[in-house]
């Protein structure tokens, strides 16, 4: 009898599930690679390290000069500090503390870095429309190039227009150009044009450690105008707190300022 009760649990410790395995296969499939990514976009994405890999990450920091952003990449609440004021998105309206200070640009510039920095994965939000462009040669080089326009209501902008330049051979983003069109409210044909060289990894993903904006005008690439650094880089899977985002006391809502000119 001994021997047959110690068969009998032998066969049901067999039988039974291997709780990693189950964990391994729940997790591999907990991704679903989005319907309306492009195949170039794809590709793009999966130079810098995969879109899987990216939707994985909940924590995105670092520093920029003296401005230091911390963001919720699963719901895009942030929060901007700087020495005289700042701005926050909890979900709701963004921000500003303390509620003596100048807000009317604060809708516009909370999130504008942040788009700037998670370049490519961030063109690959729900609302985007992806279309192969012609190659286009950009200070000596050709590269593809991908249009990233939006549907009516995503964002504050919707009319915003970016071209994603990137490396045929190794499918790199190297140039992004870009449309501004959060004040007047207008679909434009003004591109504004930043290079993209510099980049290194964090958490199995390429992001970029400096950008630069280049004079550019009738399809002439010129002079950098500008370079921004960011430093103290830190992207993981764990969720900053919640607390972070909530406004405070001593703030004032931002207001919208779409189509104001």
């Amino acid at each position: 009898m001994k021997y047959l009760t110690i068969l009998s649990l032998v066969v049901l410790i067999a039988c039974q599930p291997n709780k990693q395995n189950q964990d391994t296969e729940e997790e591999a499939k907990a991704y679903e690679a989005p319907k309306h990514h492009s195949e170039s976009l794809t590709k793009v994405l999966d130079a810098h390290g995969s879109h899987e890999q990216w939707s994985k990450m909940k924590y995105l920091s670092y520093t920029k000069g003296e401005e230091y952003t911390i963001t919720n990449l699963q719901n895009r609440k942030i929060r901007v500090e700087s020495p005289d004021q700042t701005i926050g998105f909890g979900g709701t309206d963004v921000w500003v503390t303390p509620d003596t200070v100048d807000a009317s640009r604060a809708r516009f510039y909370h999130n504008l870095f942040f788009y700037f920095y998670a370049m490519p994965f961030v063109v690959g939000d729900p609302g985007a429309f992806y279309e192969d462009v012609e190659p286009r040669e950009l200070k000596g080089k050709t590269y593809n190039g991908i249009k990233i326009s939006y549907g009516e209501n995503v964002g504050d902008a919707p009319d915003d227009n970016y071209i994603l330049w990137f490396d045929p051979e190794t499918n790199k983003m190297e140039w992004l150009m870009y449309t501004v069109t959060y004040r007047s409210g207008e679909p434009s044909d003004t591109y504004k044009l930043i290079r993209y060289d510099q980049w290194s990894e964090f958490n199995g993903l390429l992001l970029p450690t400096a950008i630069q904006w280049h004079q550019y005008k009738g399809d002439s690439v010129g002079e950098m105008s500008n370079e921004v650094r960011f430093e103290n880089i830190q992207v993981t899977e764990e969720s900053p707190a919640d607390s972070l985002f909530v406004m405070p006391e001593n703030a004032q809502i931002a207001p919208l300022n779409v189509g104001k000119g």
